[in-house]
């Protein structure tokens, strides 16, 4: 049994190294304790993973030719116990995640946010950066001429 814990998209969650990274965890008594990767993974490298797990063909190229997460298992299971630690509630409530409709909620303030994953707003900013990008290229071809 394996467990694979990783964001399906960070929304801008940009880290100290890379844009590109993003959690992923493996619960199993088969992972090395206290283990971190240094191998590049993709989403390719967990599926190319559940494949090997489960003795299945990839599905596609993708899969084939992703990384596969053999560095973060090894054949000597620890079957020892998983020691939860309470969460830091200045960070996270657990009860609070599980109470979206509390009274003290700012409800206006959310609605007058802007709304990351609305469709508009996404292509709106891919517009401009269109538009932008169009007056940088005309900008350069107006130089050239001079």
């Amino acid at each position: 049994m394996a467990v694979f814990i990783t964001e399906d998209d960070p929304q801008g969650g940009v880290d100290h190294v890379d844009a590109h990274r993003s959690i992923l965890m493996v619960a199993s008594p088969y992972t090395k304790k206290d283990y971190v990767g240094k191998v590049h993974y993709s989403f390719g490298s967990i599926f190319k993973t559940f494949w090997h797990i489960l003795g299945i063909p990839y599905l596609n190229q993708y899969d084939a030719g992703a990384t596969d997460m053999s560095d973060i298992f090894t054949d000597k299971p620890d079957f020892s116990p998983y020691n939860a630690v309470q969460s830091d509630l200045r960070i996270f409530d657990p009860e609070k995640a599980l109470t979206p409709f509390d009274e003290k909620f700012d409800w206006k303030f959310f609605v007058s946010s802007e709304e990351l994953d609305r469709t508009e707003t996404m292509q709106k900013r891919r517009d401009d950066d269109d538009k932008v990008e169009k007056l940088k290229q005309k900008s350069k071809k107006i130089k050239k001429r001079k």
